[in-house]
């Protein structure tokens, strides 16, 4: 896939560009000065510091395009700041506080996690511990493990309206190695049925985007490409920002079938090692944006289910009673592991299709074998 085209002149461009950096130079000067008249020497100073920062980003991290690009598609949204994760937004004259949580101790964890049990029910989410250990970068036992962001939207009244959660996990090679390249991670985007479709989960998208860029370049690392596991019935929303589903296409060209993606069991009994009765497996359609930089190979998307799944269902040998049992949910994983990438693998060219692609496709005579399996559950439960 070609670079993303956006239909912007030059000129358009010039503007946007000069925009962002007085905003960014506007923070940096507030951020190590405060609010105020600033000196001159001050003034330059937080000028010379915001343009440093944006050229790195524009220069390092593709993803800054797209978060460039999704603020500007949203424009009859008005975000009190274009270059930071936290900020105000106005919609239809309403306004809405984005805001990070961090702190496996912030008490605001109780309000995400009503949410996560109303949209989904009690028995389908983790424990609020397992929460508030994973945005603390732990594991139950006290293991380390990447931290979880989780950016909240609030309403004029202090409500939890919306929240959005992922994190930035690094890509390894064949060989275990870092590669320098990280992907971000999509877990949950939830909103009040109260308060879908005004683009809420979209504004907590591209806060989590801006987070996660800056926490890469911070790192030394390129945001390379987003995935997540999509419901089906959530497929416009992913679309809508950039997302697609993976199809392998057969040697005749005339068949395009797409990559069966299973979530792994998420809870794991400690004396056996399997899974538990209430943990199994989940067929899903799983999705990616690879920010502009064209079609990624499969080397790419196997790097990032190696991330995704590692980060959700590897579990260290020390969350086991014993070592018969850490040898069984080793095995349960690479099981698990084979059944996506040797297919994958063996397949043919992959390629990328959002709905209006698909239908397209269809329309001319492709075969498409979608991966039927995952169109399961409620509908409408992440309608945003």
């Amino acid at each position: 896939m070609p670079r993303q085209e956006t239909g912007e002149n030059p000129e358009k461009e010039t503007s946007e560009q000069k925009k962002m950096s007085e905003e960014l130079q506007k923070m940096a000067f507030e951020a190590e000065y405060g609010a105020g008249t600033p000196s001159s020497k001050q003034e330059a100073d937080a000028v010379k510091t915001a343009q440093a920062e944006q050229k790195e980003l524009q220069e390092n991290q593709p993803a800054w395009e797209t978060i460039k690009r999704l603020q500007k598609e949203s424009k009859d949204i008005k975000r009190s700041n274009e270059t930071e994760a936290n900020c105000t937004i106005e919609i239809e004259g309403k306004k809405y506080t984005i805001e990070t949580i961090e702190r496996g101790d912030d008490p605001k964890l109780r309000d995400v996690q009503k949410l996560f049990e109303r949209t989904f029910g009690k028995e389908e989410v983790d424990p609020e511990e397992i929460l508030r250990n994973a945005v603390d970068g732990h594991t139950a036992s006290g293991q380390p493990d990447n931290k979880y962001r989780i950016m909240t939207v609030w309403n004029e009244k202090g409500k939890l309206v919306s929240a959005f959660t992922g994190g930035q996990l690094e890509m390894m090679d064949e060989n275990g190695k870092a590669t320098g390249e990280s992907v971000y991670s999509v877990g949950y985007a939830v909103t009040d049925k109260r308060n879908r479709r005004k683009g809420l989960a979209e504004q907590a998208y591209i806060s989590a985007l801006i987070d996660a860029t800056k926490e890469a370049q911070s790192e030394g690392n390129t945001l390379k490409m987003a995935i997540g596991e999509c419901t089906y019935t959530s497929e416009k929303y992913w679309n809508r920002i950039g997302w697609k589903r993976m199809y392998g296409k057969s040697e005749d060209g005339k068949t395009l079938t797409e990559l069966k993606y299973t979530q792994p069991a998420l809870d794991f009994d400690t004396e056996t090692g399997k899974p538990t009765e209430d943990a199994g497996e989940a067929p899903e359609h799983l999705m990616v944006d690879s920010f502009g930089t064209g079609e990624p190979s499969k080397e790419y998307i196997t790097r990032a289910y190696q991330a995704v799944v590692h980060y959700n269902a590897d579990w260290p040998k020390e969350e086991f009673d014993n070592p018969a049992a850490f040898k069984t949910h080793v095995e349960y994983m690479d099981n698990l592991r084979a059944n996506f990438i040797n297919p994958l693998r063996e397949g043919g060219d992959l390629v990328f299709m959002n709905a209006k692609a698909r239908a397209e496709a269809k329309k001319n005579g492709i075969n498409v074998m979608g991966h039927d399996a995952a169109d399961h559950g409620e509908a409408g439960k992440e309608d945003f």
